[in-house]
């Protein structure tokens, strides 16, 4: 009896743990997490500013010393936010504006096309994760070579 409670036990935490791992692969934060410390930023940086009849801040998902990195989840139509988010964080800091798109499904849907063309026109740099992690790193390296 006890041997099948442990096993019943064992049982029901290993379907807990399975559905937290899969939870987090649709977790925008987790990606965020995973993604900054693989280009060595920092998550969640505050900036303040002011605007006409006020003052507020926003909070960049990654940033390193010469870029700001807005991550969304492919499948979302909340994403479509990235591009704006971007360009106002570029300014706001004077750095490169990047979109970071979490591929959680293995293909290019309608949401991610549309962030990706309008990241194009508008000269922000397309980021679709982890695809084009190998281009990522050589951009990373080639841009700290060139602020020297």
């Amino acid at each position: 009896m006890v041997q099948q409670w442990i096993a019943a036990c064992g049982l029901f935490f290993a379907v807990l743990l399975v559905n937290k791992v899969q939870g987090q692969a649709d977790n925008e934060t987790a990606h965020n997490d995973a993604f900054c410390a693989a280009v060595s930023g920092q998550r969640e940086v505050r900036h303040d500013y002011t605007y006409p009849t006020g003052q507020s801040h926003v909070f960049v998902d990654c940033e390193t010393q010469y870029t700001t990195f807005e991550g969304g989840l492919d499948n979302t139509r909340s994403s479509l936010d990235s591009t704006q988010q971007a360009l106002f964080f570029a300014w706001l800091t004077g750095k490169e504006p990047a979109v970071v798109i979490y591929d959680t499904d293995g293909r290019i849907g309608r949401f991610e096309y549309r962030i990706r063309i309008a990241c194009e026109f508008a000269g922000v740099w397309f980021i679709r994760w982890p695809h084009d992690r190998d281009v990522l790193k050589e951009a990373i390296r080639d841009m700290a070579k060139n602020h020297k």
